[in-house]
């Protein structure tokens, strides 16, 4: 099958707002198909290829590409994507294929933004895609915000509410921000609580600087008497707020300073146009043993309901060069853990 029998033709034919204004007409559509996810991915290491099906009417796929420890090798990853109609799915794996095999990759990842009941895992099977580990949350939770604030409040469960009271009786205060040096420290100390790893002062100043000035991030920092204890990161795609990023310090955490940094986010992104609140991850099975159960209590009681992802698919292309980089990868993080981009 030809490109042109296809329709493909370069995202940047397009330019920034057409193509997501063509990624929002889909229903599938996801902030890391964004053009300005793609320009920020692209400082961080992957070379971005965006690509318009049919003039964008069929959908679009941002392609990710990052070199591989084995040399002169390639990782491709579709995050979040494609976002194509159904009809044009085969064709569209069938480009995603070919592209990486000519760009010499090890593997093809494909993460579609399509929930458990879709058939993108039978446009999968049959074609040498296998289930793989997620690279994205395969569950999260979606809260409307689309109602007025004290009906939303009322949604939520009576000890969300009270802490959400006792944090603002206590003092704590909510503000937007700029100070990312802050901000990467509470991430921080976060990440090591819970054993994750997350981005660093550089990442989140790039996220400011692209997403900024058209209002479609916000750093939120969580202060009393003076301290601050706490920050979330939230960004906006269409109607959707999504929250990526947070981190808290170890004092203080008895006023509950997370519940107002949400609170005051919901708002102004309802304030924006938002209807949705998106948590981004919560643990796929819940148990009170697992480690971030207590996030989950924490996310699930402002309400809103559980969302589950198809999860990933890779396609292996050369078997032998991807076994020697998975060895390398495993040895490169026993020597410096890797920092989630």
């Amino acid at each position: 099958m030809s490109e042109a029998a296809l329709g493909v033709t370069p995202g940047q034919r397009l330019g920034a707002q057409a193509w997501d204004q063509l990624l929002l007409e889909q229903p599938e559509a996801n902030l890391l198909q964004s053009w300005k996810w793609g320009d920020l991915q692209s400082r961080f290491g992957w070379r971005v290829e965006r690509l318009a099906f049919h003039e964008g009417r069929s959908g679009v796929c941002s392609l990710q590409r990052s070199g591989s420890l084995y040399p002169g090798g390639a990782v491709y990853y579709v995050p979040r994507g494609p976002v194509v109609v159904e009809r044009e799915r085969l064709l569209v794996l069938d480009e995603l294929e070919r592209r990486a095999a000519a760009g010499r990759g090890l593997v093809l990842r494909v993460e579609p933004s399509a929930v458990v009941g879709d058939e993108w895992p039978a446009f999968f099977e049959g074609r040498g895609f296998v289930r793989a580990k997620a690279v994205q949350p395969e569950a999260t939770r979606l809260l409307r915000i689309d109602v007025d604030p004290e009906s939303l409040k009322a949604g939520f469960k009576p000890k969300t509410r009270y802490n959400l009271n006792l944090a603002e009786k206590k003092g704590v205060r909510v503000r937007g921000s700029r100070d990312v040096a802050t901000f990467a420290r509470l991430a921080a100390e976060t990440g090591k609580r819970q054993g994750i790893h997350l981005p660093g002062v550089g990442y989140y100043q790039a996220a400011l600087d692209l997403f900024g000035p058209s209002d479609e991030v916000r750093l939120y920092l969580a202060e009393h008497e003076g301290e601050t204890l706490g920050g979330i990161m939230v960004f906006r795609f269409g109607r959707t707020a999504y929250y990526l990023f947070g981190g808290s310090s170890d004092r203080k955490r008895e006023l509950m300073p997370n519940y107002p940094l949400h609170w005051q986010a919901m708002l102004d992104f309802r304030a924006m146009g938002c209807d949705t609140y998106d948590w981004w991850g919560i643990p796929e099975e819940p148990a009170p043993d697992h480690p971030w159960f207590g996030l989950y209590r924490f996310k699930t009681g402002f309400g809103g309901e559980t969302v589950r992802y198809i999860g990933l698919y890779e396609h292996v292309l050369r078997p032998g060069p991807l076994k020697l980089e998975r060895r390398l990868r495993q040895l490169k993080a026993k020597l410096r853990p890797p920092i989630l981009q």
